[in-house]
């Protein structure tokens, strides 16, 4: 069967399915446009896992046929990309492309790893420590391990790791732990922060600062990043002591020449937008104001020019994210979300009234999900716009279900399973330096160290009230 004539056939099929979903009569406490909108959810969704058509523009799509069925107007359909969440990923985005180009990236790398030991344990603590470090300032997980990847590899060669050995995956493992898998514990260290923000309940959002955040994931993050550490030094320690020398690191220092001009502005830029962040309340001043301000301050120095601008900054990721937001504004307009909490939260009440039930529930579900949904984005906004209702009634504040979705949308069990992990693994070198089966090794190891993080937690969003 001819690969066009496939395309189309399932593309029919799918449009064929969400048409009988829109067709349908309304259960009773629905109505008719809300039909509308559960048939073009369904088509957007099993677009987004055949992939014949770009993310963005199904979503896109989607939106436009809101207003064309009159379900709700243009400023209504659009109205996330009025908002300060698209704007503030703009900013936080074009600064994060400042902290890669200049080199500061790498120079805070090389000189987390020269304050910890030469040793093998010492280098993962390095490189977990590193990414921590810097995650806040570079909201693109992508962008980061691109950069960092490579230099795993390079360290690991340094230290005396041969290519595709258990040592050299041990490396690579600990940087991809802390430059994404660890990116839940700050607001600014992913752009899929923004998209739960924007997904969360006016009254919860309301409440979500850059340190509130932290604050409450906290404990994951402590019993997470051990967890790790942990983890890779058991199962990736080499049999033989090895060590990297002090020179080598200066090396690297020294390749990269004395600290630019280009860092420095970079450094006090992002210094104070830090501040502007972490005192947000206090100096009344939303977070996206200093993010495009700091962006527009790269750009006049130079640091970044209008090519980064147009480059560097994704677009169809701001028009996917813009539009995916909308999603729950549709779903509450038409009352899709009041009807699914009216009828199937007793259901659940069962399961949600524990919440370490629910929790592993989810990071299971979400894991098994990611085998069928590529998209992670699509994943997690899914689940959230799907579960948010049970866990209100349940007692359960959305934002803890946001994040677990957020912490297991990230798997790579297989690798068509996550863009982020091909992208760390093709700036390491590919196949020639890492073998993949031994970091799916980690990717179990992770997991359960992640979820053990999350049950830990409990009691304590217990004591800030996010669970009742």
């Amino acid at each position: 069967m001819p690969v066009l004539f496939k395309k189309f056939l399932l593309e029919a099929l799918s449009i064929a399915v969400s048409a009988g979903v829109a067709l349908s009569p309304p259960p009773a406490g629905l109505e008719t446009e809300a039909m509308w909108v559960a048939g073009l959810l369904v088509w957007t969704l099993l677009n987004l896992i055949l992939r014949f058509i770009p993310d963005f523009v199904v979503l896109m799509m989607m939106s436009c046929m809101w207003v064309v069925l009159h379900i709700m107007p243009f400023q209504q359909a659009f109205e996330s990309f009025t908002g300060t969440t698209v704007w503030l990923l703009v900013g936080a985005l074009g600064i994060g492309t400042a902290v890669t180009k200049s080199g500061l990236l790498t120079r805070v790398a090389l000189c987390t790893m020269k304050l910890c030991s030469p040793t093998f344990s010492g280098q993962v603590f390095a490189m977990l420590a590193s990414g921590v470090v810097l995650s806040p300032f570079i909201p693109s997980t992508t962008a980061k391990v691109a950069v960092a990847g490579a230099l795993a590899t390079d360290v690991g060669e340094r230290l005396g790791l041969e290519d595709r050995s258990w040592g050299m995956s041990g490396i690579w493992c600990a940087m991809y732990t802390s430059y994404s898998l660890m990116s839940p514990i700050l607001m600014s260290a992913s752009y899929f922060s923004y998209v739960i923000l924007n997904l969360m309940p006016e009254h919860i959002r309301g409440d979500l600062t850059l340190v509130r955040w932290s604050v409450a994931m906290l404990p994951w993050g402590v019993v997470t990043f051990l967890g790790a550490f942990a983890a890779i030094s058991i199962l990736y320690k080499p049999k033989h002591k090895i060590e990297i020398s002090r020179e080598d690191i200066n090396e690297m220092l020294h390749d990269l020449g004395p600290v630019t001009r280009d860092e420095k502005i970079t450094i006090a830029v992002v210094g104070v937008c830090m501040v502007c962040w972490v005192f947000e309340r206090q100096l009344d001043i939303p977070s996206v104001v200093p993010a495009l301000m700091g962006m527009g301050l790269l750009m006049s120095f130079g640091v970044i020019n209008k090519v980064d601008y147009n480059t560097h900054i994704s677009w169809s990721l701001i028009a996917f994210v813009g539009c995916a937001i909308n999603m729950t504004h549709a779903i509450s307009v038409v009352g899709i979300d009041k009807w699914i909490g009216d009828n199937f939260a007793s259901s659940l009440a069962g399961v949600i009234s524990n919440p370490y039930l629910f929790l592993t529930a989810v990071a299971g579900a979400m894991v098994a999900t990611r085998f069928i949904i590529i998209d992670p984005l699509t994943c997690f906004t899914l689940y959230i716009v799907v579960l948010s209702p049970f866990c209100e009634a349940g007692g359960i504040s959305p934002w803890i279900l946001a994040m677990c979705t957020y912490i297991f949308c990230q798997p790579w069990f297989a690798r068509y399973q996550n863009v982020n992990y091909l992208a760390g693994f093709a700036s390491a070198g590919g196949d020639d330096k890492l073998d993949f089966a031994k970091s799916v090794r980690y990717c179990f190891a992770y997991n359960l160290v992640a979820l053990t993080g999350v049950l830990i937690s409990v009691p304590y969003w217990k004591l800030l009230g996010l669970i009742k």
